[in-house]
């Protein structure tokens, strides 16, 4: 059984905007910050939730030293009707430190935008 570690990363989204001329393709931007003590590198990405998902694993080669933060874009495919919200959507990222999760809600507006927004961040070695 793995045991949950405190997170040395913190994660939220900055953007989502809709790729133009492609409906239901987002372009997702993260800014993830290792609050840890030390470096923290970043290997694989992936967001597998079936009504907010991504393109696979992701191969990330991105170092974050402590204190410091840098930006992640990832490709989503999302087609829910307005008003919908789906829930548990997560980002996960492998990392030197194990794997974070990053728990997100995902909001879908009367325009058509999806507004995911991070509820919770965990690790496991």
């Amino acid at each position: 059984m793995l045991t949950a570690m405190e997170s040395p990363l913190r994660i939220e989204v900055v953007a989502c905007e809709s790729l133009e001329g492609d409906a239901g393709r987002w372009r997702v931007t993260f800014r993830v910050v290792n609050v840890g003590a030390s470096v923290v590198r970043l290997s694989d990405a992936w967001v597998p939730h079936g009504r907010f998902r991504g393109e696979g694993h992701v191969p990330v080669h991105v170092e974050i030293v402590s204190g410091d933060a840098q930006a992640l874009e990832l490709g989503v495919t999302a087609r829910e009707a307005p008003g919908t919200v789906v829930e548990n959507a997560f980002l996960i990222l492998r990392t030197s430190a194990g794997r974070v999760f990053a728990r997100m809600r995902v909001e879908f507006g009367a325009a058509g935008q999806a507004k995911p927004s991070v509820e919770a961040v965990t690790a496991q070695p």
